[in-house]
């Protein structure tokens, strides 16, 4: 018995550690670098390291870089896509497979001088971490979008 709860408490500690400064560490707009000039249009996130807010640009046009949005979210299998292209906006949810804890993620395009501008807010509903998964996210949306 003891044997288990010796394993349970290490398993918590490790997890509580990776939280802090391994791979499932919180997310945080800190993670990715924007540019200084963009000013990005969506609420900024939290103190709680669960959301991360970026605005990246893009050499495509408004209307193709869009698309490719569209395209991630679909090849991401997004629970939930609400586009409104006359806008550029798109609100997703996105639904954690094992607790089945709601995310969010809003994206807005922008013109920018040299092309356009994907401005991203990942956001987690509930808890204070959210080991690394909005991190996770932008990244695979972001890789998404240029392949």
């Amino acid at each position: 018995m003891l044997k288990w709860i010796a394993i349970g408490l290490t398993v918590v500690l490790v997890l509580i550690m990776f939280n802090f400064y391994g791979p499932l560490k919180g997310s945080t707009s800190s993670d990715f670098e924007s540019p200084a000039d963009i000013e990005n249009p969506l609420p900024e996130c939290p103190d709680s390291p669960n959301c991360v807010r970026v605005s990246v640009p893009s050499e495509q046009n408004e209307d193709k870089l869009f698309e490719n949005v569209l395209r991630a979210l679909e090849k991401m299998n997004a629970h939930e896509v609400d586009s409104n292209s006359q806008q550029l906006h798109v609100n997703a949810i996105f639904r954690i497979p094992l607790f089945g804890f709601l995310d969010d993620v809003v994206i807005k395009i922008d013109s920018y001088p040299t092309g356009a501008v994907a401005h991203i807010r990942s956001s987690s509903r509930e808890g204070h971490s959210d080991l690394g998964v909005n991190r996770r996210r932008v990244a695979t949306l972001l890789s998404n979008i240029n392949s």
